[in-house]
């Protein structure tokens, strides 16, 4: 079991092999690898160009082979070409709906390099449950979702990056919340315990 506020070492051995970067042109989120070819991300990054994206996994570069969407909310699963093997305890669990002032770490990729293997771990807490929130365009849609606070706001690029409560996701990180671009350190998270992922 993974302690997600204990220090990015403690961490470093599940995300080091299951931490997975998606890319499209400039443009990148992030994802976790959560069975050894299904990896756990956003829906609204495929949203406008689905096409010519890569997944950047243990060192690899695949192309994925299909994508599930889940009706109405902020959620996607990757299915990859070719399996990821890791001892079974290296996928990350998933777990259900945290009670409100659960401590929170959302790892993403914002603000980092591609070539560097680095990542961020933003210690947070779980605020309240949200049954419905949108973007300002009002194209990304979650339901069933929930507010956190994060000490280090998330940033652009940590979309799709996987929320950890007590060691085990859930949830993903979808939208910021940045009224005139201020950026308020509030975030709302993608719960993934009521879909059958695995």
């Amino acid at each position: 079991m993974v302690d997600p506020l204990a220090p990015q070492t403690s961490l470093g051995c599940v995300l080091t092999n299951t931490l997975v970067r998606i890319t499209n042109g400039n443009r990148y989120c992030t994802g976790t690898l959560i069975t050894p070819n299904t990896v756990l991300t956003c829906a609204h990054f495929f949203r406008e160009e689905p096409h010519n994206t890569y997944v950047w996994v243990a060192g690899r570069r695949l192309v994925y082979k299909d994508i599930q969407f889940f009706a109405g909310t902020d959620v996607a699963l990757l299915t990859l070409p070719t399996s990821i093997s890791l001892d079974d305890d290296a996928y990350p669990e998933l777990g259900s709906a945290p009670s409100p002032g659960a401590p929170t770490a959302t790892v993403g990729l914002g603000g980092t390099h591609r070539r560097d293997g680095s990542y961020r771990i933003r210690a947070g807490r779980y605020l309240f449950p949200v049954p419905f929130s949108t973007s300002r365009d009002r194209k990304t849609k979650v339901r069933r979702g929930g507010m956190i606070f994060n000490i280090n706001s998330a940033v652009k690029g940590d979309s799709g990056g996987p929320v950890f409560v007590n060691g085990k996701i859930v949830g993903v990180q979808s939208m910021i919340t940045d009224p005139f671009n201020l950026n308020l350190h509030l975030a709302t998270i993608a719960l993934v315990g009521h879909l059958n992922l695995r």
